[in-house]
């Protein structure tokens, strides 16, 4: 396949991509490379995950709300698939800046999705998130939950999200999968995320803010994610939602446990409230995603956290000194 990838320089999106060409794919990245968090991770990723392909990804820097620019990609490098990952993510800058949220995630994907409907697009993928679930209390959170009561920006901006794409599906007949990630984490991640961020504290012997000793978070490893991503491109059809998290409530105290082991050293933890917008535990049910994409996560946090460990070791210094 000639696939395109939206924020491709991204976390999820670099991972991808990596998968894609191992498996002989063509692909093209489009980001804008902007600095929601440190630009130099983007650049990073971009300059050494690729070193070990011969054909390497190609690699466009631009902004999704250039739907010109979209269509030309799509043209020119004769695209048959979109996996749209670009997005701003994190709940607490969406409370601070909402219309920069709205812009690039609802505003964006409307660019996208009209871009791959004028050129026959066969196949789209969308990234979703756990946040939607925002104000369920009850777990697991499972698909056909109701989701129409969001409790921050973040959230609001990927409900519209799965509605503008089953929208040009119905129009468009688009085969079509959104998939809600839960808590993604692992090598390259977002400086901002707990993982990155405890390691980092328990590093440099900062400390650790503790959001609730009862928070629960479904951690879920990249390479579990990508699994599920590149299934649900090999089997679109129709219009399909789909939880891609681990199945496993972890407490932010088992979390940091993890670290703990993984670095040798313990961390230093002060107890503080849950931000505005931020839900108390996440959960997935990812019955459907077995079912239907033979989905099979199997990194505990144990296990990720000693692979997240490894990674930080050999490059923070290179990427951030």
């Amino acid at each position: 396949m000639n696939i395109l990838i939206t924020g491709g320089a991204g976390f999820i999106g670099s991972h991808v991509a990596r998968a894609l060409l191992t498996r002989g794919d063509t692909v093209v990245i489009i980001d804008d490379f902007n600095d929601r968090y440190d630009p130099r991770l983007k650049e990073a990723r971009m300059n050494h995950m690729f070193t070990d392909f011969e054909n390497k990804p190609t690699i466009i820097r631009g902004d999704i709300l250039d739907q010109k620019l979209i269509e030309e990609t799509i043209q020119s490098h004769f695209i048959d698939s979109v996996i749209h990952l670009a997005a701003w993510a994190a709940i607490p800058r969406s409370i601070e800046s909402p219309l920069i949220y709205t812009n690039a995630n609802v505003t964006g994907t409307a660019s996208v999705l009209e871009a791959a409907q004028k050129n026959n697009i066969a196949r789209l993928v969308i990234a979703s998130s756990s946040s939607v679930y925002g104000g369920i209390s009850e777990l697991p959170f499972r698909e056909n939950m109701d989701i129409i009561h969001p409790i921050s920006p973040y959230a609001a901006t990927k409900v519209a999200t799965e509605a503008l794409a089953y929208t040009w599906h119905h129009l468009y007949a688009i085969p079509t999968t959104c998939l809600r990630f839960f808590t993604v984490y692992g090598p390259w991640g977002r400086p901002e995320m707990a993982p990155f961020a405890f390691t980092r504290a328990i590093t440099t012997g900062q400390v650790i803010k503790l959001r609730g000793e009862e928070t629960e978070r479904d951690f879920t490893y990249i390479d579990d994610i990508v699994q599920g991503i590149l299934a649900s491109l090999d089997t679109a059809n129709g219009y399909h939602v789909y939880n891609l998290g681990e199945a496993d409530g972890v407490k932010l105290t088992r979390m940091i446990s993890a670290f703990e082991a993984a670095l040798g050293k313990k961390a230093i933890v002060e107890l503080s409230p849950l931000l505005p917008g931020e839900l108390q535990k996440t959960l997935a049910d990812i019955s459907l995603a077995k079912q239907d994409l033979q989905y099979q996560p199997k990194t505990s946090i144990e296990d990720g956290a000693k692979k997240f460990v490894e990674w930080y070791k050999t490059w923070y210094d290179n990427i951030f000194a």
